[in-house]
């Protein structure tokens, strides 16, 4: 990464955050800290408990929670599966992205205060003579799998202000499987009008996979979608596959195999749109890297944050040998340059052995500010592991009693994805301290800021102080402000 230049820190009166360096001059007994959110006791806040339910499927790209600024309400929109497993995983090449295999769908949920939850009848699909809570997707429709949604601040029709990109699988009986990548637009985000459009995506008006997570741009008013190339899996040049098929991940889609080179990885790509519809062609912009990680990990899909003017990234990462997932930070000062801060900690981790969530979690929506000090992490957890419970093992399928540490192999009852919820301090993800012990220094690189106010966000121990000096461009103290 080239030198930070100095018009980049023409900071206005945008909030400047320490995920990297680029604000920092020099330092003396200085250290950087990391920050997690603290997971609540009432957690599970969403589970499968309605008799339309099956498996609620809050993993990446599976859900996401949205706060209405003006009545308070929080809401919810997760994906639903229904698995044919014994049918997909004796098929040769069985895929979930296949109608004789699987139906997905989307359904809603709000809450007043953003721990109890309401699954209201929104008379939009009906199933065993129950009104349900079922908005997107349905046995005549098709499936609808992994839908990248967005509240649009710039769209001026207020039928879709919301958008989205998801996947979709019509009612067919094709037993290859596979889907597409289509539109839809909804006044609410709850009751979606499918386009008959689908969207373009590059020159060659590619083809994408199912985890697209979209952000608004502000300066170019225009939308960024983290997603997967759809021939990430592959290479160009020598390909040699192992002796008993693709492992790590599901079959036909997912070629990853844990071989030593790059391309066999899931990684984070970034395509962008001005209007939703036209997209470039995916790029990529993160990867795992040899030096720090093993080589199963995969990258499965990032969920990013506007914070001042610098952005912040929620790396899904799917650790391909154990099965589990757990979450890293990343930063970017542009919104396409991006860098991990903690590279190979886990700034949101699975519980602990028999916890809701011991083995998954992910995050899929950007915290959200609910009180003035406080933020709300909403996140997906599961107490199964990633894709054995539908794809199956590839060693001993057929004797489940070896898989006493997987028991979601023998028994579809033990998988469970529920949405859960932590909290942490606002602004503080990374904070920069001293000890008692000595003095710690930090001296700033030369910014432009308006104003005569500068205000510190810090917090001192009984005996601790906080002193600062402003300086002008000749290193004079500058005296006035406040």
């Amino acid at each position: 990464m080239p030198p930070e230049d100095t018009t980049d820190l023409i900071i206005n009166n945008a909030t400047q955050y320490f995920f990297d360096n680029g604000l920092v001059g020099a330092v003396q007994n200085i250290t950087r800290t990391v920050h997690s959110p603290q997971k609540v006791e009432t957690n599970p806040l969403i589970q499968s408990d309605r008799p339309w339910e099956h498996i609620t499927y809050f993993t990446c790209n599976g859900w996401q929670v949205w706060r209405d600024a003006e009545s308070g309400r929080t809401n919810c929109i997760y994906e639903d599966w229904k698995l044919d497993r014994d049918k997909l995983v004796t098929k040769a090449r069985g895929t979930i992205h296949a109608w004789v295999h699987a139906r997905m769908r989307y359904l809603y949920a709000y809450s007043d205060n953003g721990i109890d939850w309401v699954k209201p009848p929104m008379g939009i699909t009906e199933e065993h003579g129950h009104d349900t809570n079922i908005v997107f997707g349905s046995e005549e429709f098709g499936s609808v799998h992994g839908a990248g949604i967005l509240d649009d601040p710039w769209e001026p029709d207020s039928k879709r202000r919301y958008k989205a990109l998801y996947f979709y699988v019509p009612p067919t009986i094709d037993e290859v499987g596979g889907g597409l990548v289509k539109l839809a637009y909804s006044a609410d985000g709850k009751q979606w009008s499918p386009s008959e459009n689908a969207p373009v995506v590059g020159p060659e008006r590619t083809q994408l996979d199912d985890v697209a997570i979209i952000t608004p741009e502000p300066e170019s008013r225009s939308y960024l979608a983290f997603t997967r190339h759809p021939f990430m899996s592959g290479s160009p040049t020598h390909v040699r596959m192992p002796p008993h098929g693709p492992t790590g991940g599901t079959p036909t889609y997912d070629l990853a195999t844990d071989m030593p080179q790059r391309r066999n990885r899931r990684r984070i790509f970034l395509m962008e749109s001005s209007d939703f519809k036209h997209w470039s062609a995916p790029r990529l912009v993160l990867a795992p890297d040899s030096e720090i990680d093993n080589l199963d990990t995969a990258f499965y899909g990032m969920k990013v944050q506007r914070l001042g003017n610098q952005w912040l990234g929620f790396l899904n990462i799917l650790n391909m040998v154990s099965n589990t997932m757990h979450v890293e930070l990343t930063h970017s000062r542009d919104g396409r340059t991006w860098k991990r801060v903690a590279p190979g900690r886990a700034w949101l981790a699975p519980g602990d052995p028999g916890d809701w969530d011991q083995f998954m979690v992910n995050i899929n929506t950007a915290p959200l500010s609910v009180e003035p000090t406080e933020l709300r992490v909403y996140f997906g957890g599961a107490r199964n592991h990633h894709d054995w419970w539908f794809a199956g093992p590839t060693e001993n399928r057929d004797d489940p009693s070896r898989w006493d540490h997987a028991p979601e192999v023998a028994d579809m009852a033990e998988v469970s994805y529920c949405l859960g919820l932590a909290k942490m301090r606002r602004d503080g993800f990374v904070s920069l301290g001293a000890s008692l012990e000595r003095e710690g220094i930090i001296v700033t690189e030369p910014f432009v800021a308006p104003g005569n106010t500068l205000v510190i966000n810090a917090s001192c121990k009984e005996g601790g102080y906080v002193k600062v000096e402003v300086t002008d461009w000749q290193d004079q103290p500058v005296s006035g402000g406040r």
